[in-house]
């Protein structure tokens, strides 16, 4: 659930500010990278949001594949939409993608992506991002804790529509620090491949916060999410 502000419109129908969004939406993975030669799927949704504000909903999809020991890279794709119906006829839609590095152990992952994406409302943007999570590794509920920074970049930003009443009021992104804590726990659909040391079926269940700020304000979301991993080949 990392998440949730998109740059092609307001995400606070009070504030009517838009930020410049992260390129990964909710995301609650698992305590280890991929051994090399294995491969997974992840599905994820997440909504979040501020109380009386419109809400962001996000869908992704990630593949993730072992590429050395301790090491694993993903590539993702990912749709935010925000659940408005105001006056304004922005486009409500922004689409990303990442790719992405894991590094770590049993316990204790550290994370970094670059991506970006493009708004149909507010053009395109670059961002970048970085954190730990870490938590009890085992094969049936694994609770975890993710910490990340992230950095977002417009690279030809635009006047947004953001009006909720009869005035017309615009707001255009600029470039937006955030960083989220996210907690969760992970449950296995198939211990008994997990304790056999094969890769298996997880179903993922978080929630927490995002901050963004920009140069002249901030806000806070809070927001829930889902995740199923799949391993892929053996």
């Amino acid at each position: 659930m990392r998440p949730s502000i998109l740059v092609a419109f307001a995400c606070a129908g009070c504030s009517q500010h838009v930020y410049s969004p992260p390129a990964q939406a909710y995301s609650l993975g698992p305590l280890h990278a991929l051994p090399p030669g294995s491969a997974a799927l992840d599905l994820e949704g997440s909504r979040s949001g501020q109380v009386f504000d419109p809400k962001i909903d996000a869908a992704s999809a990630r593949v993730r594949a072992g590429i050395a020991s301790g090491v694993e890279g993903s590539l993702e794709g990912a749709m935010y939409t925000v659940d408005d119906s105001g006056p304004s006829t922005a486009n409500r839609r922004i689409y990303v993608g990442r790719a992405g590095v894991r590094v770590g152990h049993p316990g204790i992952v550290w994370l970094a992506g670059l991506g970006g994406g493009f708004a149909p409302s507010g053009g395109p943007f670059v961002s970048a991002d970085t954190g730990v999570a870490f938590g009890y590794d085992n094969c049936v509920v694994v609770p975890v804790v993710q910490v990340t920074g992230f950095v977002s970049v417009p690279l030809a930003p635009r006047p947004i529509d953001v009006s909720d009443d009869a005035t017309t009021t615009f707001s255009t992104p600029s470039t937006t620090f955030g960083g989220t804590i996210h907690t969760g726990l992970r449950f296995a659909l198939s211990p008994s491949r997990c304790r056999a040391h094969r890769e298996s079926p997880w179903i993922t269940i978080g929630g927490g916060i995002t901050s963004m700020n920009d140069a002249t304000t901030g806000a806070t979301f809070a927001g829930v999410g889902i995740g199923l991993e799949l391993p892929l080949g053996r």
